[in-house]
């Protein structure tokens, strides 16, 4: 069964918690993907467990140990990511495990980067046999609006039409800094707000992105003053700062598992003239760091939500010299 990212939601009781995201639009695919992850959360799928290229061999032995019960006593999603490469072998023998399709213990997601599929294919049909196939592509002027207008729900409909129309004009075609621009303004916008106060980098509003500079030059004192400036005068960023430094880690994650990470880093909506610096950042950690920063600022995340009683600030700084540090 296929799918367009945009009808996602009228296709999912519909599924067999199976479901493979693909298409050109990588912010369309990270979307769909917080769809299913909310629907799954709403059935009990609390725990995940995420396989990345170097582990594509345990993909069958950690679907097979979960039939019964996932790995981790509740449901469990096995959440794949396919960055690189024709789709391989053991992705698609997932599709000729028995009962793959009639279990509830279990839910998968694979997320590829495959732009287009070929419905001839033998394993492309055996997938449309098991799973909700979501495609992924570039919108048309219309579409791209009406995707806007949804991700602006959060915003007063008496002023929903001006930041539709601002956004829109300013990043025509381009879904990852639209979606940059939505996510800055669910952290910071109040009822009223105007646009000029949104989109210029006055010393309130510019601050906080002087974070993201400093943690990829690996500048720690500098980094850490920012934060105690914010902390000291606008506390109310601390949201803001989850944000820019989940953005970093994310973005890095992600290109560091890209045979081109330039070009990943591209297409996360890094600007140009700071991808050399994400480039040198990279390189100072590990996959394995990266993954578990990912954690660290999910923690975080929860603190600033009031769904852990951590100290908030301490976290933050120790997770800046971990970032900064070699």
């Amino acid at each position: 069964m296929k799918c367009e990212s945009l009808a996602l939601n009228k296709y999912l009781d519909k599924s067999q918690n199976i479901f493979f995201l693909y298409g050109s639009e990588v912010v369309l695919r990270n979307n769909s993907k917080n769809i299913l992850k909310k629907y799954l959360d709403t059935k009990g799928f609390y725990e995940r467990r995420i396989i990345t290229k170097e582990h594509f061999d345990q993909i069958e032995q950690t679907i097979i140990e979960s039939l019964n019960g996932s790995l981790f006593s509740s449901k469990l999603i096995i959440d794949i990511y396919h960055d690189q490469g024709k789709m391989p072998d053991q992705i698609i023998k997932i599709f000729e495990i028995d009962n793959i399709s009639n279990n509830e213990n279990i839910a998968i997601i694979i997320n590829s980067h495959n732009e287009k599929l070929n419905s001839a294919n033998k394993w492309v049909k055996k997938i449309d046999q098991h799973a909700l196939i979501v495609e992924c592509k570039k919108l048309k002027s219309f579409e791209e609006k009406i995707w806007l207008k949804n991700q602006l729900a959060f915003i007063d409909e008496s002023d929903k039409k001006k930041f539709i129309q601002s956004i829109y004009e300013m990043n025509v075609g381009n879904l990852v800094a639209q979606q940059n621009e939505v996510d800055i303004l669910r952290l910071i916008y109040k009822s009223g707000m105007e646009v000029s106060g949104i989109f210029t980098n006055d010393s309130a509003e510019f601050i906080p992105f002087e974070l993201e500079d400093e943690v990829i030059a690996c500048n720690t004192s500098r980094a850490l003053r920012i934060i105690n400036t914010i902390k000291e005068s606008e506390a109310h960023y601390a949201p803001l700062l989850v944000w820019i430094i989940g953005k970093v880690v994310n973005n890095s994650t992600a290109a560091k598992q890209n045979s081109n990470p330039q070009l990943s880093l591209q297409k996360s909506g890094v600007w140009s003239n700071k991808i050399s610096s994400y480039i040198d950042f990279m390189r100072l950690h590990s996959l394995q760091k990266l993954i578990d920063l990912q954690k660290n600022i999910y923690e975080l995340d929860l603190t600033t939500k009031g769904l852990s009683k951590r100290n908030f600030w301490n976290d933050l700084d120790n997770i800046i010299i971990k970032m900064t540090s070699s």
